[in-house]
Protein backbone atom coordinates (compact mmCIF):
# COMPACT_ATOMS: atom_id res chain seq x y z
CA UNK A 1 0.00 0.00 0.00
CA UNK A 2 1.16 3.50 -0.57
CA UNK A 3 1.86 4.80 2.43
CA UNK A 4 0.84 8.81 1.00
CA UNK A 5 -2.79 7.29 0.79
CA UNK A 6 -2.57 6.58 4.31
CA UNK A 7 -4.40 8.98 6.67
CA UNK A 8 -4.68 9.85 10.22
CA UNK A 9 -7.98 10.38 12.36
CA UNK A 10 -8.21 13.33 14.17
CA UNK A 11 -6.74 12.45 17.56
CA UNK A 12 -7.31 13.48 21.54
CA UNK A 13 -4.30 13.14 23.58
CA UNK A 14 -4.03 12.44 27.03
CA UNK A 15 -1.14 13.55 28.69
CA UNK A 16 -0.20 13.01 32.44
CA UNK A 17 1.09 10.28 35.17
CA UNK A 18 -0.15 7.04 36.17
CA UNK A 19 -3.34 8.70 36.84
CA UNK A 20 -3.47 8.84 32.71
CA UNK A 21 -1.79 5.64 31.78
CA UNK A 22 -4.16 3.52 34.18
CA UNK A 23 -6.56 4.80 32.08
CA UNK A 24 -6.77 2.21 29.69
CA UNK A 25 -7.66 -0.16 32.46
CA UNK A 26 -10.95 -1.10 31.52
CA UNK A 27 -11.27 -3.22 34.44
CA UNK A 28 -11.21 0.24 36.46
CA UNK A 29 -13.88 1.67 33.50
CA UNK A 30 -10.36 3.81 32.43
CA UNK A 31 -11.59 7.30 31.90
CA UNK A 32 -9.64 7.32 28.44
CA UNK A 33 -10.77 3.83 27.36
CA UNK A 34 -13.94 5.15 27.63
CA UNK A 35 -13.32 8.65 25.88
CA UNK A 36 -12.04 6.18 22.70
CA UNK A 37 -15.56 4.20 23.29
CA UNK A 38 -17.48 7.44 22.87
CA UNK A 39 -15.02 8.82 20.19
CA UNK A 40 -15.15 5.48 17.73
CA UNK A 41 -14.58 6.04 14.12
CA UNK A 42 -14.69 9.72 15.28
CA UNK A 43 -11.50 10.66 16.71
CA UNK A 44 -8.58 8.28 18.07
CA UNK A 45 -7.61 8.79 21.46
CA UNK A 46 -4.11 8.32 22.41
CA UNK A 47 -2.84 7.83 25.93
CA UNK A 48 0.45 9.45 26.68
CA UNK A 49 0.23 8.88 30.25
CA UNK A 50 3.67 8.17 31.94
CA UNK A 51 3.32 6.62 35.24
CA UNK A 52 5.71 8.02 38.23
CA UNK A 53 6.58 11.01 35.74
CA UNK A 54 6.47 14.77 37.55
CA UNK A 55 5.85 17.70 35.05
CA UNK A 56 9.77 18.22 35.60
CA UNK A 57 10.26 15.26 33.50
CA UNK A 58 7.18 15.38 31.64
CA UNK A 59 8.57 18.91 30.39
CA UNK A 60 11.57 17.29 28.56
CA UNK A 61 9.48 14.03 27.58
CA UNK A 62 6.46 15.00 26.04
CA UNK A 63 7.66 16.62 22.76
CA UNK A 64 9.62 13.27 21.59
CA UNK A 65 6.12 11.19 22.46
CA UNK A 66 3.56 13.33 20.25
CA UNK A 67 2.91 14.57 16.97
CA UNK A 68 0.80 17.83 17.21
CA UNK A 69 -0.15 16.82 13.77
CA UNK A 70 -4.15 16.20 13.66
CA UNK A 71 -4.05 16.86 17.11
CA UNK A 72 -7.91 18.51 18.11
CA UNK A 73 -7.80 18.45 21.62
CA UNK A 74 -5.15 17.84 24.34
CA UNK A 75 -6.30 16.46 28.08
CA UNK A 76 -3.17 17.08 30.99
CA UNK A 77 -3.25 15.52 34.23
CA UNK A 78 -0.54 16.41 36.44
CA UNK A 79 0.25 17.34 40.20
CA UNK A 80 -0.37 14.17 42.05
CA UNK A 81 3.42 13.28 42.15
CA UNK A 82 4.55 16.55 42.05
CA UNK A 83 2.65 16.95 45.54
CA UNK A 84 5.17 14.07 47.10
CA UNK A 85 6.77 15.70 50.20
CA UNK A 86 10.21 17.67 49.87
CA UNK A 87 13.11 16.08 48.99
CA UNK A 88 11.29 13.22 47.78
CA UNK A 89 12.09 11.95 44.38
CA UNK A 90 9.23 13.25 42.40
CA UNK A 91 8.65 16.17 44.54
CA UNK A 92 8.23 19.82 42.54
CA UNK A 93 7.70 22.92 44.05
CA UNK A 94 4.05 24.45 43.41
CA UNK A 95 6.11 27.48 41.16
CA UNK A 96 7.87 25.00 39.48
CA UNK A 97 4.85 22.60 38.37
CA UNK A 98 3.30 25.73 37.19
CA UNK A 99 5.74 26.88 35.15
CA UNK A 100 6.25 23.18 34.06
CA UNK A 101 2.73 22.85 33.64
CA UNK A 102 2.44 26.32 31.64
CA UNK A 103 5.48 24.68 29.06
CA UNK A 104 3.74 21.71 27.97
CA UNK A 105 0.39 23.42 27.37
CA UNK A 106 2.56 25.64 25.30
CA UNK A 107 4.09 22.85 23.46
CA UNK A 108 0.41 21.69 21.99
CA UNK A 109 -0.70 25.61 20.67
CA UNK A 110 -2.89 25.83 18.23
CA UNK A 111 -5.05 22.60 19.66
CA UNK A 112 -7.99 22.46 22.39
CA UNK A 113 -6.51 21.99 25.73
CA UNK A 114 -8.43 21.04 29.07
CA UNK A 115 -6.60 21.22 32.07
CA UNK A 116 -7.29 19.19 34.80
CA UNK A 117 -6.43 19.16 38.42
CA UNK A 118 -5.17 16.10 40.47
CA UNK A 119 -7.78 14.31 42.11
CA UNK A 120 -7.82 14.23 46.79
CA UNK A 121 -5.89 11.99 48.68
CA UNK A 122 -7.69 9.61 50.97
CA UNK A 123 -5.23 10.04 53.62
CA UNK A 124 -6.14 6.86 55.19
CA UNK A 125 -6.22 4.79 52.81
CA UNK A 126 -3.11 5.94 50.98
CA UNK A 127 -1.43 5.86 54.77
CA UNK A 128 -2.00 1.53 54.75
CA UNK A 129 0.18 1.46 52.26
CA UNK A 130 3.89 2.73 54.07
CA UNK A 131 5.00 0.82 57.09
CA UNK A 132 5.97 4.51 58.07
CA UNK A 133 4.45 7.69 57.33
CA UNK A 134 3.44 8.37 53.76
CA UNK A 135 5.20 10.34 51.16
CA UNK A 136 2.27 12.95 50.65
CA UNK A 137 -1.04 13.79 51.86
CA UNK A 138 -4.59 15.42 50.68
CA UNK A 139 -3.79 19.19 52.09
CA UNK A 140 -0.51 18.52 50.21
CA UNK A 141 -2.21 18.18 46.93
CA UNK A 142 -4.53 20.65 47.53
CA UNK A 143 -2.08 23.53 46.08
CA UNK A 144 -1.01 21.90 43.28
CA UNK A 145 -4.70 21.48 42.05
CA UNK A 146 -5.04 25.29 43.28
CA UNK A 147 -2.59 25.80 40.94
CA UNK A 148 -4.19 24.11 38.17
CA UNK A 149 -7.38 26.25 38.92
CA UNK A 150 -5.16 29.63 38.75
CA UNK A 151 -3.19 28.43 35.39
CA UNK A 152 -5.92 27.39 33.49
CA UNK A 153 -7.86 31.02 34.56
CA UNK A 154 -4.57 32.92 33.49
CA UNK A 155 -4.18 31.58 30.36
CA UNK A 156 -8.21 30.88 29.77
CA UNK A 157 -8.27 27.22 28.80
CA UNK A 158 -11.20 25.48 30.41
CA UNK A 159 -10.30 23.93 33.42
CA UNK A 160 -11.73 20.20 34.77
CA UNK A 161 -12.02 20.64 38.29
CA UNK A 162 -11.72 16.64 39.56
CA UNK A 163 -10.44 17.84 42.76
CA UNK A 164 -13.84 19.77 43.62
CA UNK A 165 -16.05 17.43 41.99
CA UNK A 166 -14.77 14.14 43.76
CA UNK A 167 -14.67 16.15 47.36
CA UNK A 168 -18.16 17.76 46.85
CA UNK A 169 -19.72 14.13 45.30
CA UNK A 170 -18.15 13.06 48.63
CA UNK A 171 -19.28 15.06 51.05
CA UNK A 172 -23.30 15.04 49.45
CA UNK A 173 -23.22 11.48 49.46
CA UNK A 174 -21.61 11.07 53.20
CA UNK A 175 -19.35 8.77 51.37
CA UNK A 176 -15.66 8.55 51.37
CA UNK A 177 -12.45 9.68 49.06
CA UNK A 178 -11.46 5.99 49.10
CA UNK A 179 -14.96 5.53 47.31
CA UNK A 180 -13.71 6.75 44.47
CA UNK A 181 -9.45 5.92 44.85
CA UNK A 182 -8.77 2.14 44.59
CA UNK A 183 -5.51 2.62 46.68
CA UNK A 184 -6.22 6.58 47.91
CA UNK A 185 -4.90 7.84 45.19
CA UNK A 186 -5.02 6.26 41.55
CA UNK A 187 -8.56 6.55 40.25
CA UNK A 188 -10.75 3.36 40.94
CA UNK A 189 -14.59 2.37 38.85
CA UNK A 190 -16.28 5.60 40.07
CA UNK A 191 -13.61 7.72 39.78
CA UNK A 192 -12.67 6.89 36.52
CA UNK A 193 -16.59 7.95 35.63
CA UNK A 194 -16.73 10.76 37.47
CA UNK A 195 -13.54 11.97 35.41
CA UNK A 196 -15.09 10.79 32.34
CA UNK A 197 -18.27 12.34 32.96
CA UNK A 198 -16.30 15.45 33.75
CA UNK A 199 -14.42 15.74 30.54
CA UNK A 200 -17.45 15.11 28.40
CA UNK A 201 -19.26 17.93 29.75
CA UNK A 202 -16.37 20.13 29.46
CA UNK A 203 -15.96 19.26 25.78
CA UNK A 204 -19.50 19.94 24.87
CA UNK A 205 -19.73 23.54 26.89
CA UNK A 206 -16.24 24.45 25.76
CA UNK A 207 -15.64 22.65 22.01
CA UNK A 208 -18.89 21.97 20.87
CA UNK A 209 -17.81 21.10 17.59
CA UNK A 210 -16.53 18.13 19.30
CA UNK A 211 -19.58 16.87 21.14
CA UNK A 212 -19.53 13.33 19.77
CA UNK A 213 -23.58 13.32 19.54
CA UNK A 214 -23.02 15.15 16.40
CA UNK A 215 -19.85 14.42 15.12
CA UNK A 216 -20.23 11.91 12.36
CA UNK A 217 -18.10 9.04 11.34
CA UNK A 218 -15.06 9.98 9.54
CA UNK A 219 -15.32 6.89 7.77
CA UNK A 220 -18.30 6.01 6.25
CA UNK A 221 -20.75 3.49 7.93
CA UNK A 222 -22.01 0.50 5.64
CA UNK A 223 -25.22 1.73 5.62
CA UNK A 224 -24.39 5.12 3.93
CA UNK A 225 -23.16 2.68 0.59
CA UNK A 226 -24.49 0.54 -1.95
CA UNK A 227 -21.62 -0.74 -3.18
CA UNK A 228 -17.34 -0.62 -3.51
CA UNK A 229 -17.38 1.78 -5.92
CA UNK A 230 -19.76 3.96 -3.77
CA UNK A 231 -17.37 3.39 -0.79
CA UNK A 232 -14.20 4.37 -2.94
CA UNK A 233 -15.62 7.53 -3.97
CA UNK A 234 -16.76 8.48 0.09
CA UNK A 235 -13.34 7.83 0.69
CA UNK A 236 -11.07 9.99 -1.72
CA UNK A 237 -13.61 12.30 -0.19
CA UNK A 238 -12.36 11.76 3.01
CA UNK A 239 -8.81 11.11 1.84
CA UNK A 240 -8.76 14.93 0.33
CA UNK A 241 -10.23 16.39 3.50
CA UNK A 242 -7.68 15.64 6.22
Amino acid sequence: MDPQATHQLPQIVCIGDSLTQHGWDVGKRGWTAQLAQTYLRRMDVVNRGLSGFNTRWAKHTVPRIISTQNIRLVCILFGSNDAQFAPGKYHVPVDEFTDNLRDITRMVAGARVLLVTPPPVADRLYESLFEGPADRCCEGTRLYADAVRTLAEELRIPCVDLWTAMETTATSTNTPLDSFLWDGLHLNANGNDLLFNLLLQAIKSNYPELNPDSMPFVVPGHLDFANLDELTHMLAHFTKSQ
